[in-house]
Formats: structure tokens, C-alpha cells, sequence
């Protein structure tokens, strides 16, 4: 019979022969596995017919089994064993888990998850490694092969294929040092917009677009003197020029230098919190090691969450 021909084997004769020699009896047998005595009973006949041996002999104490029953249940009991492993749910012992979770993200976050899920990572799973790269105009490319587990990033809704979960979400907040001569004044929309920006940008991605969307509704613009996808660039123009930049209240907590700035409320009440989101490809949504890794993600930001998928 080659392994096409196991089609025609029905795996509960399998699985009722492994109860007559562990019961010796069709009655114990049969309530063990919930059925009738006369099912078992048919159980047994066909298990005959498919071995072509007697199997059991009936005798006053039970069940006595042939010499071939006894080396079939040798041979089947390990089988079974390991297609119960194989059905059952899988489960993941995080001090056991060796595996590296590759994470491309915006270099304002890295700032503010990096450590943390460093120390989450060598508390619980000690053999779990991480590479993280910077966020480029391709990562959705490099999640989409394969090339990267996980995206973290603003905003937008996620394409085909790509699951997500908001983490939390963030109020934009306009950035200015300290000694800024617009840090001491409630923001209106007219010295919003008479200020010079420093764009903090990611080829690819546009983290500010529902600020920007908002301004052209009103037939405004920003005044961006500078553009950089620099974290370093942008934190040392902010702080070392009367520049502003946007960005979240909670990350900017994080960044380089934050103790020399202040956050002020942007004068825009209709502006929502933008959604900082994981996202990951459906080849990896039901992958139990994924799944654990995006948990420990998630909690870094505390008990929100909302996964969705196109």
C-alpha cells in the first residue's frame, strides 16, 4: 500500500484497536471512547478484516490479544502519540524560543521601544534576538518577502495582505526649545504657520498627513526650512536654531536632547490622535512564535489594541 492507499484507512479503527488493548474489554472500550457496545463491537470486526488477524480472543477475565494485535499496538502507539502532538494546539515557552525577530522602524520610535523590549526580551526569553533597521521607502516591500516581521509605524490603514494593530495612539504636539521666542505663548494658528519647520521625514511614508491635509483645507502651509530623515540632524537643528517640528507628546519624552524642549498644544481642536501600528503579513498571522512576539510589542504600550486586515 503506498501512502495514497491510506485514504482508505479510517483513523477511529485506529484509535479504537489502541482502547480494546489498553481496556481488554468491549464494554470499557466502548464507554471510553462514548460509543455503543454493538459500534464497538463493529469496530472490531473491521479491525479483523483490515489485519487479517483475530486480534483479541475472548476470554472469562476480558480481552486476551494475538501475538500480531501485541506487535501491532508496539508499532501503533508511538504513531498515535505523534498525531496528537501533531493536531494539538501549539504553544510557546518563551525561555525556550531561539529565533530572531527582524522589526523595521521609524527612528523616532526606536527611541522609545528598543530598550524596554530589550529588557522585556531578557527577562522572559533570553534566546530571542533582534535586528531592527531603520524605516525606508521599501519596508513594505521587505515585509511583503519576507525580509522583515514586523513594521512599526504612523498612521495609515494597512495595504493587502498586511495585518495591523494599533498600539496606542499620539497627539501631535509642536516641539520648540526652551528659549524659543514662541515657547511661552499659546500657539494660534497664525504664529503656527509663521513658524520654520524641520521635517523629520522616511522616504515612503508621511507621517504628518493628516496635519498637512488639515492646512491645505484652510489654504495654508507650513514653512518647512529643513527636511531630514536624520533623527540626529533634526533633534540638533531643533535645539540649536529657532526652528519647530512636530511630533508625538509621548515620543518626544524619549528623543535625544528632549529635556532642552517644550510641548505646545497645536491650535487645531479638529486634529485626531494619529495611530502608531504593528504591522506584520498574513503568512505569519497564525504563527504562534508571531503572535507571542506581537503581544510583548503590544505591551510595551499599555492594554490598547485593534488588529485589522485588507
Amino acid at each position: 500500500m503506498n501512502l495514497d492507499g491510506l485514504g482508505q484507512v479510517d483513523l477511529r479503527l485506529l484509535v479504537a484497536f489502541n482502547a480494546l488493548m489498553e481496556e481488554r474489554s468491549v464494554t470499557r472500550a466502548a464507554e471510553r471512547l462514548d460509543l455503543s457496545q454493538p459500534a464497538m463491537s463493529r469496530s472490531l470486526q473491521r479491525l479483523r478484516q483490515l489485519f487479517g488477524d483475530e486480534l483479541f480472543i475472548r476470554q472469562s477475565h476480558g480481552l486476551s490479544p494475538s501475538p500480531r494485535a501485541e506487535q501491532l499496538h508496539e508499532m501503533l502507539r508511538p504513531l498515535l502519540d505523534d498525531m496528537l502532538r501533531l493536531v494539538a494546539p501549539v504553544t510557546v515557552d518563551p525561555s525556550q524560543l531561539r529565533r530572531t525577530f527582524r522589526i523595521g522602524i521609524l527612528d523616532l520610535f526606536s527611541q522609545m521601544v528598543v530598550a524596554p523590549l530589550i529588557k522585556a526580551l531578557q527577562a522572559a526569553a533570553p534566546h530571542v534576538r533582534l535586528k531592527v533597521v531603520n524605516l525606508e521607502a521599501y519596508s513594505m516591500e521587505s515585509l511583503a518577502s519576507g525580509q522583515l516581521d514586523f513594521v512599526l509605524n504612523l498612521g495609515d490603514e494597512a495595504p493587502a495582505n498586511i495585518h495591523s494593530r494599533v498600539l496606542c495612539y499620539e497627539e501631535p504636539v509642536c516641539l520648540l526649545r526652551r528659549d524659543h521666542p514662541a515657547a511661552a505663548l499659546p500657539l494660534t494658528v497664525e504664529q503656527f504657520v509663521a513658524l520654520p519647520f524641520v521635517h523629520f521625514w522616511i522616504p515612503g511614508f508621511n507621517e504628518h498627513r493628516q496635519l498637512d491635509r488639515l492646512l491645505f483645507g484652510k489654504a495654508l502651509t507650513r514653512d518647512v526650512l529643513l527636511e531630514t530623515n536624520n533623527l540626529m540632524t533634526a533633534m540638533n537643528a531643533l535645539c540649536d536654531a529657532d526652528l519647530a517640528m512636530i511630533a508625538g507628546k509621548r515620543i518626544y519624552k524619549v528623543l535625544p536632547r528632549a529635556e532642552e524642549l517644550v510641548a505646545l498644544t497645536l491650535p487645531f481642536s479638529e486634529l485626531e490622535p494619529v495611530a502608531i501600528r504593528l504591522l506584520w503579513h498574513r503568512r505569519n498571522h497564525a504563527d504562534v512564535e508571531h503572535q507571542w512576539m506581537r503581544d510583548v510589542l503590544a505591551g510595551l504600550f499599555g492594554p490598547l489594541e485593534e488588529e485589522s486586515a485588507c
